[in-house]
């Protein structure tokens, strides 16, 4: 028989309303517009009755159902479908033996039933899926997977399960499988089943190390509310004792936001409680107010040395905490700040002599016009209270307005001139010298010209028909009055300023590309940045503070700057400093990084300074050898001719799982963990255990 075209029925779309997938609206919409009906067969009798067979296929609301046969009753509410019964939205599948709905209440039941949800590549299945009133379903010896294998890695498998869109899946007497053998016993098994965020248990990590022996980490998400959540870790070491950790975040109304976070161990080692502590806020009072918190607290000097793992904490010198407030007006800005250092080195012995800023406070005049001269009047003001329980303590008022002249002379040329005087008043006490009320004024003063030279060059080239070269050319002097400040109380080097009478001369260059798309766009990347600069000091004598040196020679080192991006995922750069008088490197410091978007990346870069520092840190991204990555990041020390610490990780991905190995190697400690991973079960955690 000929096929037949039915452009008919509001019956026919509430079949597929009802019928959809998971991933459909969690409202069911008013049936409008057309559905259309293509079967080999197709009937419509008295009552409301239409009847297909053969080939079915009925489209509509984007929606599609394919069976060998349907019915729908009007007259009773209810629809059926027979037959490889199957449902598309959206990339979302809907299969079956058998459909039976009633649409009055939207409920329903599908027999051998398998769904797939594109988004998260879930796969669902189960004898019997109930619908339920509302958004909520019900299987009966239901399956759960993101594998696309048949048979799936891995699974999870329940006698009865519970679903309601947007919120959770609950499963009794679940079974977690892998590759095809029951691994787990679960009572009771939730999966949450919304895009957003999911509370749950996090995948454990396991290893070993010299520190703190075998580790097992577990930690449990929860979602609290859209502005709230928080991850509480268990951690237990075998040489150490069980740990508790806990992270939490906020946001709240006008931009405010936080963390906290904490960790605690009875050490069994040292049979003692131990942990750390960090705080940060941010409270937007108003536009032009502000609040911030920063607090960090350790119970004792070697805590992050036993337990901590990221490089920069582990090693740290010392901890800082603040807490400061900001009040911006047109003109100016005020702030103040409590700042408060714990000194975190083996060999001192307590805090008593680590000086505090209790409290900073700071005024500035924000630049502005003086009249309609060309005069710009700016301040930078300071008062800090230093305390300490032993050593010197007093306050210290600094004080620096200056006066900023701008003009364009000739043409191009950009001249601007400024001066100065810095005031700097002491009341020192705890000290046999300089104790007692102190000043100093010191003159600065300096200038600059300049000029913007840029031309655009025509390439030829599709993939980059143009590029920006832009030049400036720059002279600058800046002076510092030399004076004796031996006499002045020592807080921090603000307290001895350094002289200047010098001359910096400077080149910049800057090429920018327009780069062309495969799909037509237009990018604009800067290809080469290169910046040349040398001084000259009229004192005849040369103070370097980065170097260290003053060898009593007016020429500065020539510094060089450079950046060069050829590709949009290679770059280089290098910053150093080269002595022209000993004709040698004083600084330098390489960085090199590429990569090709595709999970392959390279970084290295190496440091050095004179008599102070040299070492080399790389990095590695490989996953040349499908499915596995491997990963390698390392810091060399030429003064130790031995690494400082190295990382190897190893890991397997597979469609919906992987694995990873690790291990740290440190001077003081060696680590090895195991990590894994299941797709939909991911860094959040999608599932509880009970």
């Amino acid at each position: 028989m000929a096929r037949s075209h039915f452009t008919y029925c509001r019956l026919v779309l509430a079949l597929l309303l009802v019928a959809a997938p998971a991933a459909a609206s969690g409202v069911a919409p008013e049936a409008s517009g057309p559905v259309f009906i293509e079967a080999d067969s197709l009937t419509h009798e008295a009552g409301n009755r239409v009847e297909a067979k053969g080939n079915v296929r009925i489209r509509g609301e984007g929606l599609t159902l394919l069976a060998d046969k349907a019915l729908l009753l009007g007259d009773r509410d209810e629809a059926r479908a027979e037959g490889n019964v199957t449902i598309l939205k959206d990339g979302d599948t809907l299969r079956g033996d058998r459909l039976s709905l009633n649409l009055k209440d939207q409920t329903g039941v599908m027999e051998n039933g398998s769904l797939f949800v594109r988004k998260g590549n879930v796969h669902l299945k189960a004898q019997r899926m109930y619908k339920l009133v509302g958004e909520s379903y019900r299987l009966e010896r239901g399956d759960f997977t993101t594998c696309d294998a048949d048979p799936p890695s891995w699974k999870f498998t329940a006698t009865d399960v519970d679903v309601t869109l947007g919120e959770y899946a609950t499963g009794k007497n679940a079974l977690f499988y892998v590759g095809g053998v029951p691994v787990f016993y679960f009572p009771y098994l939730i999966f949450p089943v919304k895009s957003e965020r999911q509370s749950g248990f996090l995948t454990p990590r396991t290893g070993n190390s010299n520190k703190k022996g075998f580790t097992f980490s577990l930690g449990y998400y929860w979602a609290i509310s859209p502005s709230q959540d928080a991850t509480v870790t268990l951690d237990v070491q075998s040489k150490r004792g069980e740990g508790l950790g806990l992270d939490y975040r906020y946001i709240r109304k006008k931009g405010s936001e936080g963390t906290f976070r904490g960790y605690a161990i009875y050490d069994s080692q040292q049979q003692r409680f131990r942990g750390d502590m960090s705080q940060k806020h941010l409270e937007t009072v108003s536009d032009t107010f502000d609040i911030k918190s920063d607090i960090n607290l350790v119970t004792d000097r070697t805590f992050y040395r036993d337990f901590a793992e990221q490089n920069g904490v582990y090693n740290q010198n010392s901890l800082e905490s603040s807490l400061s407030a900001t009040k911006r007006f047109r003109r100016f800005v005020l702030s103040g700040e409590l700042r408060y250092v714990e000194d975190l080195r083996v060999d001192v012995l307590d805090n008593r002599k680590t000086l505090q800023k209790l409290p900073t406070i700071n005024f500035t005049g924000v630049r502005q016009r003086l009249g309609d001269t060309p005069l710009f009047f700016s301040l930078e003001s300071s008062f800090t209270n230093f305390y300490r329980p032993e050593g010197i303590k007093g306050e210290r008022l600094d004080l620096h307005p200056h006066l900023i002249a701008y003009a364009k002379p000739f043409g191009p040329l950009e001249l601007s001139a400024w001066g100065g005087y810095r005031l700097r008043l002491y009341d020192a006490r705890g000290t046999d010298e300089g104790a007692g009320y102190h000043g100093s004024g010191i003159v600065t003063g300096g200038g600059a010209l300049s000029s913007t030279l840029a031309r655009v060059y025509e390439t030829g080239s599709a993939a980059m028909p143009r590029v920006r070269h832009v030049m400036i050319p720059e002279v600058r002097y800046s002076y510092v009055q030399e004076k004796n400040q031996d006499g002045l109380p020592f807080f921090d080097y603000n307290d001895r300023i350094v002289s200047e009478n010098r001359i910096v001369y400077s080149l910049t260059n800057s090429v920018t590309g327009k780069f062309t798309g495969d799909d037509g766009s237009s990018e604009y990347r800067e290809i080469l940045y290169l910046r040349l600069a040398q001084g000259y000091d009229f004192s005849g004598t040369r103070r370097d503070l980065l170097t260290l040196v003053d060898e009593g020679r007016p020429f500065t080192d020539v510094m060089a700057e450079a950046k060069v991006s050829p590709l949009k995922h290679v770059s280089v750069g290098a910053e150093t400093r080269y002595n022209p008088y000993h004709m040698r490197l004083s600084t330098v410091a390489v960085t090199a990084d590429a990569g090709d978007g595709k999970g392959n990346s390279a970084g290295l870069s190496y440091r050095h300074a004179r008599g102070e520092v040299e070492y080399l840190e790389g990095h590695t991204s490989l996953s040349l050898v499908k499915p596995f990555v491997f990963t390698f990041s390392g810091r060399y020390s030429f003064d130790r001719k031995d690494f400082l610490e190295s990382l190897y990780a190893l890991e397997y991905r597979h469609q919906c799982w992987s694995v990873t190995l690790s291990y740290r190697d440190r001077i003081d400690n060696r680590e090895f963990f195991v990590s894994f991973a299941l797709s939909g079960i991911g860094s959040l955690g999608s599932f509880r255990a009970f």
